[in-house]
């Protein structure tokens, strides 16, 4: 072994200063990161469940509801049991779909009329609201419950859009709860506190 192949004591000192200034900085980023890595291949999203809300959701508050299996998209439907399918007037009701693959849970609005675009008027104290909704994707859906969601459990007066005219909607407590009722289960479901 030559004395050129051999590591001299700067190369020694060089080489542990930069081990240690690297083992330190590698620390220090690491007691400064708040941000977690999620390593479970799966993305976050605001609709997931855990399996303890879907066997929650399943034994006890599924008991409520009419329960229409979808193999062929692999979702289980809820529909609220006590909701009010014929009437004269329009109503809104919503179906609780479970995603078994992706562990997600969406809710979908089901109008009693033939329709994918309505305009809903909430009035309370004295202002008006007036809310877009337009049949879409699960987060459309998502969002439209979440505005009026609040609405509902005041007393508010509520109105649809329909054949060139405001139609009172949700005049009685029995529409409302048909509608409160999935909403509530909904947000315990995805664990969103509302």
């Amino acid at each position: 072994m030559s004395k050129s192949d051999s590591l001299t004591p700067e190369m020694i000192k060089i080489l542990k200063i930069f081990g240690l200034g690297s083992i330190l900085f590698v620390l220090m980023l690491s007691f400064f990161n708040e941000k977690r890595a999620n390593n479970s291949g799966k993305e976050d999203s605001i609709l997931s469940i855990t399996d303890a809300e879907r066997i929650y959701f399943k034994n006890v508050r599924g008991l409520y509801y009419d329960i229409e299996g979808r193999d062929d998209a692999k979702m289980t439907v809820y529909r609220f049991g006590k909701r009010l399918i014929e009437s004269e007037s329009p109503l809104i009701n919503l179906a609780i779909l479970i995603n078994r693959v992706k562990d997600e849970a969406y809710i979908y609005v089901e109008p009693s009329w033939d329709t994918n675009y309505f305009k809903l008027r909430i009035t309370l104290d004295d202002e008006v609201n007036t809310f877009d909704f337009k049949s879409g994707d699960k987060l459309s859906h998502f969002e439209f419950v979440n505005r009026i969601y609040p609405f509902l459990r005041e007393n508010a007066y509520f109105e649809v859009w329909k054949d060139d005219k405001w139609i009172p909607i949700l005049e009685n407590e029995k529409e409302i709860d048909a509608l409160k009722t999935p909403i509530s289960d909904f947000y315990r479901l995805i664990n969103n506190p509302k």
